[in-house]
């Protein structure tokens, strides 16, 4: 059985959807639906080392219309590239895989895209890759997918051969799965929790990017990743919750 999770390449995912793609075979980027401010699009949380948090930003160009994830250009006019690995030198040199993980962010970085789906992309694969993620990558916009909320899931489901899907939005959207059972295709639910993890000597930090544990557990975070899932059968509609 092949299991399908559809999620938008978020900048730098936090630890759930990473468990996320994590239980997956195949992980579809959907990069065909709208960009906005208030998703983690173009930015991301990680660790001060004042003990705190702080926002890590990709600037974008504002076009003035809707865009669609794919159309969504960065503003490589600005210094953000150097100003986000001085960030993570700073704040994250002590940490015991720095070593490790910030030379294939930096790789990633030095690639100049101009586009912010390449550049998500390009760092999710890179953070699959280090913690040897057996999860296929394909993009949304490369497949066909017409149609209701529901169908275009189906769809990009079956495009990549898809036989279960794993959802995480059934708390936070109003979704009729009569499509997927019409198909006889099971639909999971993501059970996330997340992983009470801490820094030698400091305090764990909820909702960070899951580029935080991988500085602190290195390839072992997979191991912590994981088990922060795990999936419901029979997913149905719910009440609106915080995902």
């Amino acid at each position: 059985m092949t299991i399908v999770s559809v999620h938008q390449p978020n900048f730098l995912p936090w630890v759930k959807l990473l468990a996320k793609i994590a239980a997956s075979d195949v992980y579809v980027a959907y990069d065909s639906v709208q960009f906005t401010k208030r998703e983690f699009h173009a930015r991301q949380l990680l660790r001060t080392r004042q003990g705190g948090s702080a926002f890590l930003s990709v600037p974008v160009r504002h076009v003035g219309r809707r865009q669609i994830l794919t159309e969504v250009r960065i503003e490589n006019r600005l210094p953000w590239r150097a100003d986000h690995l001085r960030f993570l030198e700073n704040n994250y040199r002590n940490a015991p895989w720095f070593g490790e993980v910030f030379p294939f962010v930096s790789d990633v970085y030095a690639l100049d895209h101009e586009r912010l789906v390449d550049h998500n992309i390009g760092l999710i694969e890179a953070m699959c890759g280090y913690l040897r993620l057996n999860v296929r990558i394909v993009r949304a916009s490369a497949l066909s997918h017409t149609g209701s909320r529901e169908q275009r899931l189906l769809e990009l489901v079956r495009g990549v051969g898809g036989d279960e899907h794993l959802t995480s939005t059934r708390t936070t959207h109003q979704i009729d799965w009569t499509p997927f059972r019409a198909a006889h295709l099971p639909v999971f639910e993501q059970y996330f929790r997340h992983p009470d993890y801490a820094p030698p000597g400091g305090t764990f930090l909820p909702d960070l990017s899951a580029l935080d544990v991988l500085f602190w557990q290195g390839r072992r975070a997979a191991e912590t990743i994981r088990a922060s899932t795990a999936l419901l059968a029979n997913a149905e509609p719910a009440a609106p919750a915080r995902s």
